[in-house]
């Protein structure tokens, strides 16, 4: 049985053409739950319209109090009953054969747990811009073992929900969502943790970037970032910008706990404690001088340790930007 687990917030404008694209593809899905997240616009009208043609089973929840995307999902998830699980978002557009070309990778490699696949990045009006895989700096040397894939998955997400099916026995291993962590990004690092994460080199679905997204993509550095990064907040609260280490320990202290309780694999325990001590060098950047940071970051590029734990292009002049950038910030 194949579900599908949707989640929707005031997603009217674009919400026709993602659920058409599901209920007509190849291999149509058994099951189609969505959980609604308080929407106040025409979005549970739209819905339940357009599935009055679907003759697969049906699940519309509205929750009574606003989850988030996070909670949401994971309610949407545990709703269904389907063998495979697919993750989607409100406003993309699948391929007719995004079902049967994952279901198939699944087929051929039993100890799969989770499957994502490549995407077409697209503008709100579904114009081409850019591989969902480029966008993301991921590359397929990656996936050559599963001590790559758990390494590098550590270093940053590559699997994004949108483009992501999961066995239904994943969840044995990754329930509850830690609060920290985004759902698509657990749940690959819980896959890869276990073995099981395989990805299908297609682009199997459109992702549509606009205005009101709640996760995009962009990895870029470009000038208007790096005035972002330099520049002074004079109502002293932080921005995202400015975060480094902050954004990344309080996800790798739950995996931590995670692997204690789990009795994970020393050696992949050992990838999640390396890429931690990776962090914590950097977690006072912003009560430290440029020397002292720049420091830290010319000892770890000795070693190659910025392209061991980023994922990304040019990792050690990111790396020195930070360090620079975030220098005597909170003082």
């Amino acid at each position: 049985m194949i579900s599908v687990a949707m989640c929707t917030y005031n997603g009217e404008k674009y919400i026709q053409e993602q659920l058409e694209s599901i209920i007509y593809q190849s291999v149509p899905p058994d099951e189609i739950v969505i959980c609604d997240d308080c929407s106040n616009d025409a979005t549970l009208e739209i819905v339940k319209d357009i599935l009055n043609s679907y003759d697969g089973i049906v699940q519309l929840v509205s929750n009574k109090h606003n989850l988030g995307y996070r909670k949401n999902f994971e309610k949407a998830i545990s709703l269904c009953h389907g063998d495979i699980i697919f993750l989607s978002d409100q406003d993309d557009v699948w391929m007719e054969n995004k079902v049967e070309a994952m279901y198939q990778k699944f087929e051929e490699n039993k100890e799969a747990l989770l499957v994502f696949s490549n995407g077409e990045v697209t503008d709100k009006d579904l114009n081409y811009k850019i591989s969902l895989f480029e966008s993301i700096s991921f590359k397929k040397d990656y996936m050559k073992s599963n001590d790559e894939i758990l390494k590098h998955i550590l270093a940053d997400n590559y699997v994004t929900g949108a483009a992501a099916a999961l066995k239904k026995e994943l969840l044995d291993f990754a329930m509850p969502f830690p609060e920290k962590w985004a759902h698509d990004y657990w749940l690959g690092v819980i896959a890869a943790i276990n073995n099981g994460l395989y990805y299908v080199d297609e682009m199997l679905f459109k992702y549509r970037q606009h205005e009101n997204n709640t996760i995009g993509v962009n990895k870029k550095v470009n000038m208007n970032l790096l005035k972002r990064l330099f520049a002074k907040r004079e109502d002293g609260n932080k921005n995202r910008d400015n975060l480094y280490a902050e954004i990344r320990l309080p996800l790798l202290e739950a995996l931590i706990d995670y692997c204690k309780m789990k009795n994970v694999n020393k050696v992949y325990y050992g990838y999640v404690l390396d890429n931690y001590h990776f962090w914590k060098k950097r977690e006072n950047f912003a009560n430290s001088n440029v020397i002292k940071n720049s420091f830290i970051v010319l000892k770890d590029v000795l070693s190659k340790q910025q392209e061991i734990h980023r994922n990304t292009s040019h990792p050690v002049l990111k790396d020195f930007i930070k360090g620079i950038a975030l220098a005597n910030k909170n003082k």
